[in-house]
């Protein structure tokens, strides 16, 4: 029954709300240049705030250990990079759905 109800609140459920005028393709061209580049631009802040907030929520998960501004934006200049097909949506869900690929959290 709970399965039921869950699944009926996530069909039934709005997409999000965006109200950012950036667009998936201007950000791509912020992020020309070598993946592991750390400085601090536009490119740099705007991934590293999408990464904030994913995981103060949970969504994605990463030891202190292992994390670094080189990792995160890498990994989200690469996916920007290789999935263009995405650039239609929202440039937050892109960089979203890059970092969850590559911070994983595994539920046990």
């Amino acid at each position: 029954m709970m399965i039921l109800f869950l699944f009926a609140a996530a069909v039934t459920t709005p997409p999000p709300v965006v109200v950012s005028s950036l667009q998936t393709g201007q950000l791509v061209e912020n992020c020309r240049g070598k993946d592991n580049d750390p400085a601090a631009t536009f490119c740099t802040g705007y991934i590293l705030g999408v990464f904030d907030a994913l995981s103060l929520s949970h969504e994605i998960c990463i030891g202190p250990d292992q994390s670094s501004t080189i990792k995160a934006v890498a990994a989200a200049r690469k996916y920007l990079r290789t999935h263009r097909k995405k650039w239609s949506n929202a440039p937050a869900f892109v960089v979203r759905d890059a970092l969850r690929a590559s911070f994983p959290c595994t539920r046990g």
